[in-house]
C-alpha cells in the first residue's frame, strides 16, 4: 500500500477513488537464474501485490531451496507452481515420451517430499524465436494434438488444477485457426476443467469474443497485453523475440472501451497475471505496472473487477484467501 501511495502522489490530479484497492493475486511469474531468492521476495515485498503465483525457470535442484526461501522472506505471500517447461521440454528435438517421464518423476518428487503446490506453470504450445543475451531459443510450433502437449496437459488434468497453456495466434498466424478449433474442442471435452491461456494468447478481439461464445471454461490471463510490452517490441529488431502481442490498453494506459465492455460482461473469463518472467521485468517498472493495473482495474464494475484480480485465481486454483473489495 505505501508503494501505491507513493506512486499516486506523482499525480498531482489523481483521486485516490480512482484505484483499485482490493486484494491483487499476480496468478502467474517465474525465478529464472538471473535473479536471487532473496532479490525476489524483496521485490514481491515493496510492491503492491497480495500473492504471487510462482513458477520457475532454473535448475530443478535449487527449486526447493529458492521456494522455501522466497515464502519464508515474503510471509507467505507466494504459492507454488510446478513448471512444466523443464528437462528441454520446450526444445523441437526432445522425446515427447522422455519429456513427459521426467515430468511426472518431477511431480511425484515434489509430492513426495510434501512441497505444497496450487497448480502448474505454462506449458509452452507455441513460442516465437528469442535472439538476445538473456535467452537464445529457436521456437517451437506445436498444437495442442503434439504428444508432449497431450502428455503434459494429462498430468495437469489428473491432478485436478487448471491447465495453463501458451499459444501464440498472431506470431504464429497461419495455424491460429487450427489452434482455436482446438482449444474450443478441448474445452467441450472437459467442461468441468478450466484452461487459461497465457499472455491473452495474442488474440485479437473478435476471437476473444468467439472463445467466450463457444465456450464456458477457456479464460484470458492478462499478462503481456500492455503499452509496456508494446514499447518493448516497437524497439526491437524482427526476429529478436516475440512480436505479435496484442494491447487492451490506449495510449494513456487505460483500458479501451470494447475489452472494458467484455470484461464487464464476462468477469470469470480473465485472470489478472504479470508473469515476470527476466530479471529486468523483476527489478525495473514492477511496482509501475501494478499500479497501472490497479488504476485499469477501477474502470471495471466494482464485482468484475475483483474477480478478474483475486476472485478467478481463487476458484480456479483453489487458494483459499479472503478476496477483499477494500483493504485496510
Amino acid at each position: 500500500m505505501k508503494t501505491l501511495l507513493a506512486l499516486l502522489l506523482l499525480i498531482p490530479s489523481f483521486s485516490i477513488a480512482e484505484i483499485y484497492n482490493g486484494t491483487l493475486i499476480d496468478a502467474h511469474s517465474q525465478k529464472g537464474s538471473l535473479i536471487s531468492a532473496e532479490q525476489l521476495s524483496k521485490k514481491i515485498n515493496e510492491v503492491d501485490v497480495d500473492y504471487t503465483l510462482l513458477s520457475f525457470r532454473q535448475s530443478p535442484s535449487k527449486i526447493k531451496q529458492d521456494l522455501k526461501i522466497i515464502q519464508n522472506s515474503t510471509n507467505d505471500k507466494v504459492r507454488y507452481l510446478i513448471p512444466t517447461k523443464l528437462f528441454k521440454f520446450t526444445q523441437k528435438s526432445s522425446d515427447p515420451k522422455l519429456l513427459i517421464n521426467e515430468l511426472n518423476k518431477f511431480v511425484t518428487n515434489m509430492k513426495k517430499s510434501k512441497i505444497d503446490y496450487v497448480g502448474f506453470g505454462e506449458i509452452i504450445v507455441q513460442h516465437a524465436p528469442h535472439n538476445h543475451k538473456k535467452l537464445k531459443y529457436e521456437g517451437i510450433n506445436l498444437d495442442l494434438s503434439s504428444k508432449r502437449i497431450k502428455g503434459a496437459i494429462d498430468i495437469v488434468l489428473g491432478d485436478k488444477k487448471p491447465v495453463i497453456l501458451h499459444v501464440e495466434l498472431n506470431d504464429y498466424e497461419n495455424d491460429s485457426k487450427k489452434i482455436l478449433k482446438q482449444l474450443i474442442d478441448l474445452a467441450k471435452r472437459n467442461p468441468n476443467e478450466n484452461f487459461l491461456l497465457m499472455h491473452m494468447a495474442q488474440i485479437e478481439f473478435e476471437e476473444a469474443v468467439l472463445i467466450i461464445k463457444q465456450t464456458d471454461n477457456v479464460h484470458f490471463i492478462t499478462s503481456h497485453a500492455d503499452n509496456e510490452t508494446s514499447k518493448r517490441m516497437k524497439n526491437k529488431e524482427i526476429g529478436h523475440s516475440q512480436s505479435g502481442w496484442i494491447n487492451i490498453f490506449d495510449e494513456y494506459n487505460n483500458l479501451k472501451k470494447n475489452w472494458i465492455d467484455l470484461m464487464n460482461e464476462n468477469p470469470r473469463r480473465f485472470v489478472l497475471a504479470l508473469d515476470n518472467v527476466f530479471d529486468g521485468h523483476w527489478l525495473r517498472g514492477y511496482a509501475t505496472r501494478v499500479f497501472i493495473w490497479r488504476k485499469a482495474l477501477s474502470s471495471l464494475d466494482k464485482q468484475a473487477a475483483l474477480l478478474i484480480a483475486c476472485g478467478n485465481a481463487n476458484d480456479y486454483f483453489k487458494l483459499d484467501i479472503k478476496c477483499l473489495e477494500e483493504r485496510s
